[in-house]
C-alpha cells in the first residue's frame, strides 16, 4: 500500500462517526454494564441444570454450558479490543496513543518477514505519516486469526499487541488467584471489588485504573507453564471444550459445582484481562 491509498484510508476513517457513542460515556463503561448483563445467559443455564431431574438432560446442558463459555471468553477479548480501539479514536489524537499502539497499527500495511519483523525504516515513515494525518486505528492489527480459541498463547499475543508483557506474570500470584481457593465468601468480595473498580476506573477517560489494588504486577522469578494457575485452567477449559465441540467423547465429565466454578474463574479472568488492556491504553 503507498502513501496515497494510506491518505485515502485515512480520511475515510476519519470521517466515520460511531452512532452508538453516547456523549458522557465511554466506551469501556458501556462495554462492562453489558458484560454483566451477559452471565445472566449463563446463570440461567446453570439454574436450568439444577432443576434437572433426568441425568441425560443434565449432560447435555453442561457441554452445552461449557462451550457457551469458551464462546464468551472468544468473543469478549474481540469486543475489548474493539472498544479500545473505539475510544481512543474518540477520545484522542494519533500522536496521543501510546507508541506501542502505533507500531502495531502500522503492521497492518507493512508486509512482515518470516520471523514477524518489518521494515523499521518503512514503519517510520508510516508513524510520520499517520500522525500528520491524525489516523484513526483499525481493530484488525490487534486480534487473533478468526476461529482461534482463546488459549492462553492467543490472549498473551492479542495482549502483547497492546503493549503487555507477560499477562499471565501479572496475574500470577496476584489477588485474582482467590478464585482457585474454596472459599465462596472471599471470591464473591473479589468480584465484587473487581467490578466495582473497573466501572468507576472507566466512566471517564482516561481511566483511573489501580492494579496494584489487585497485586497484578510482575512478581520476580520466571514463570513455568506449568505453574500457571491460570493457564492450567484454560487448558482444562479448552480441552473440554474441544472434546465436546469435536464429537471425540460424549460423556459428560462435568458436574454443576465443575461448571460454576469454571464460570467463577472465566469472570474473574475477563476483568482481569479487561484491567490490563484498559490500563495499557493510557499513555504513561
Amino acid at each position: 500500500m503507498d502513501i496515497l491509498e494510506i491518505k485515502e484510508t485515512s480520511t475515510k476513517l476519519n470521517s466515520q462517526e460511531d452512532e452508538d457513542y453516547l456523549s458522557g460515556d465511554t466506551y469501556a463503561a458501556l462495554f462492562i454494564e453489558d458484560l454483566e448483563e451477559r452471565w445472566n445467559e449463563i446463570d440461567l443455564l446453570i439454574d436450568k441444570i439444577k432443576i434437572q431431574e433426568e441425568q441425560e438432560f443434565v449432560n447435555v446442558l453442561c457441554r452445552s454450558a461449557i462451550v457457551l463459555l469458551v464462546a464468551h471468553l472468544e468473543g469478549f477479548m474481540k469486543e475489548a479490543a474493539s472498544v479500545i480501539i473505539k475510544e481512543l479514536n474518540q477520545q484522542t489524537s494519533f500522536s496521543q496513543i501510546p507508541k506501542s499502539f502505533q507500531k502495531t497499527y502500522t503492521t497492518f500495511f507493512l508486509n512482515a518477514d518470516v520471523n514477524g519483523n518489518v521494515d523499521h525504516n518503512k514503519q517510520k515513515r508510516l508513524l510520520e505519516e499517520f500522525d500528520k494525518l491524525n489516523a484513526k486505528l483499525l481493530v484488525d492489527p490487534f486480534l487473533f486469526q478468526q476461529n482461534k480459541n482463546p488459549s492462553p498463547t492467543i490472549i498473551e499475543k492479542v495482549l502483547y499487541n497492546f503493549g503487555v508483557n507477560d499477562f499471565f506474570r501479572l496475574i500470577n500470584k496476584s489477588k485474582l488467584d482467590i478464585v482457585f481457593e474454596n472459599n465462596p465468601t472471599e471470591i464473591s468480595g473479589l468480584l465484587e471489588n473487581l467490578k466495582k473498580h473497573i466501572q468507576s476506573a472507566t466512566l471517564k477517560y482516561p481511566y483511573q485504573i489501580d492494579l496494584n489494588l489487585f497485586d497484578i504486577s510482575i512478581k520476580e522469578g520466571k514463570l513455568k507453564r506449568k505453574d500457571s494457575l491460570w493457564i492450567t485452567f484454560l487448558d482444562e477449559l479448552l480441552r473440554l471444550r474441544n472434546s465436546i465441540a469435536h464429537g471425540s467423547t460424549f460423556n459428560n465429565e462435568i458436574t454443576v459445582p465443575n461448571l460454576i466454578d469454571f464460570k467463577t474463574k472465566v469472570h474473574v479472568l475477563q476483568y482481569g484481562i479487561a484491567l490490563v488492556l484498559f490500563n495499557s491504553s493510557v499513555k504513561k
